[in-house]
């Protein structure tokens, strides 16, 4: 069998300026998302914890950080925070931008003479390109026991995670001071439905969702993102299938033993949510359907029901599922995907897929323990183990999915809940940050 590739953009080729350590030597794979360093308390944390490297969950020069996006709309605070873990940790970094590095607008952007957030975005990516930051599909880990690719998916949101039988609460949606509305600048409704066509019309993404009171949603943008992520997916799908079909035997086992480093697993990322299940407030990933009276259970359920909305994308789990083709290929292939935005932590397993996001979010989410206060970069696969992973976690706790390489988790589902003290803590809290 030829050794496995995976195509690169041509935008992903490595500067100078990155780590030293091929990417195949690569040991543990971290994640975090929102680190929003455009606030000065943010980044004096990410500075003191880069600066402490004999803490645990420490990425070294033989590992990589995964960013599920958000760090600042700001360049110049984008490439400062770059640059702290490039120097101080000297990992890889694996980066997707969120919908903050999409911001246009102020003395900055119009002294770059950025005018639209496709611009932006690609302006973004170029700084990664010259930072050495990794942007595209790569197999990481290869010349150890478990080898996986890592997948960025670029993705927008478009109503399709809504709530059911919470439209009332969104009455206002349209009127609502959700800052990308502001300050991002897209192409039209038109305009993007031209440029979807142009793109690849031979290639229907998926059926058109209904969705409705999408207010100033930019409709087909997310149906855009997932067209320029078609290439790579194809990619790697026909390496799977390659992989794939010489696995005849239905012994996991021997599988094992004979592939154990040729079938890599799959950790993809996106800053947006994939499905509903990852929504803030869906307190069961088993239950299709979302039980507004039980699980709305706090003060602000319109703030709920309106981030839904621009939460994410169905597409995006439709586009993560459709790598592998049938359960034999799934079996065989464990897959993880970490996403950002909600800035509510989450690990959990549903459907074969382990979902995480670790934000690091803002001070004041993190005094009212909506996050950790003790949040830290969080290890998810180590591709030396060759063994799995024996955590000692009770099982009705954890997280894992149960592939080699994979380290499990703490399950979390809303975290404010579970580990904090429950909505009573939240009132008291909220109560005395509003003194």
């Amino acid at each position: 069998m030829k050794e496995l590739t995976a195509t690169r953009d041509d935008h992903s080729s490595t500067s100078s300026s990155s780590p030293s350590r091929d990417i195949a030597d690569i040991e543990n794979i971290y994640v975090i998302s929102d680190l929003h360093t455009d606030n000065s308390a943010n980044l004096d944390w990410l500075v003191k914890r880069c600066s402490n490297q004999k803490v645990k969950n420490t990425p070294g020069k033989n590992d990589c950080l995964i960013i599920a996006g958000d760090i600042s709309h700001e360049f110049s605070k984008l490439e400062e925070t770059l640059s702290i873990i490039i120097k101080e940790l000297g990992c890889h970094i694996f980066f997707i931008w969120g919908n903050h590095e999409a911001w246009i607008g102020g003395a900055e952007m119009d002294s770059l003479g950025i005018s639209t957030s496709l611009q932006k975005i690609k302006e973004v990516k170029d700084l990664c390109q010259r930072m050495g930051v990794h942007t595209s599909l790569e197999l990481v880990g290869s010349n150890n026991e478990n080898p996986v690719f890592l997948l960025p998916i670029e993705s927008w949101y478009d109503a399709t995670l809504s709530l059911e039988g919470c439209e009332d609460l969104c009455s206002a949606f349209n009127s609502w001071p959700w800052v990308d509305f502001l300050r991002c600048e897209w192409p039209t409704e038109h305009e993007l439905r031209n440029m979807c066509q142009f793109y690849n019309e031979s290639q229907p993404i998926v059926d058109d969702y209904i969705v409705r009171n999408t207010g100033r949603i930019p409709l087909g943008l997310s149906k855009w993102f997932a067209l320029q992520n078609i290439k790579t997916i194809s990619n790697l799908q026909n390496i799977y299938n390659e992989l794939l079909v010489e696995c005849t035997c239905d012994d996991s086992e021997s599988v094992k033993t004979k592939f154990s480093k040729k079938i890599p697993g799959i950790i993809s990322f996106s800053h947006f949510l994939p499905n509903q299940q990852t929504l803030p407030d869906w307190k069961d990933p088993k239950n299709c359907n979302f039980q507004r009276h039980e699980w709305l259970d706090h003060p602000v359920p319109e703030v709920s029901a309106k981030f839904a909305k621009v939460a994410g994308s169905v597409l995006i789990d439709d586009q993560i599922r459709s790598i592998l083709f049938s359960n034999k290929q799934k079996s065989k292939v464990k897959h993880l995907h970490i996403f950002g935005h909600s800035h509510r932590p989450k690990d959990f397993v549903h459907n074969g897929i382990r979902y995480i996001h670790n934000p690091l979010g803002k001070p004041k989410e993190r005094e009212m323990k909506m996050i950790s206060e003790d949040v830290d970069f969080q290890l998810i696969w180590n591709c030396t183990m060759s063994t799995k992973n024996k955590a000692k976690i009770p099982d009705d706790k954890i997280s894992y999915s149960g592939g080699y390489g994979e380290v499990p988790g703490v399950r979390i589902i809303r975290f404010w809940e579970e580990t904090e003290g429950g909505k009573e803590a939240l009132a008291l809290s909220s109560t005395r940050l509003k003194k």
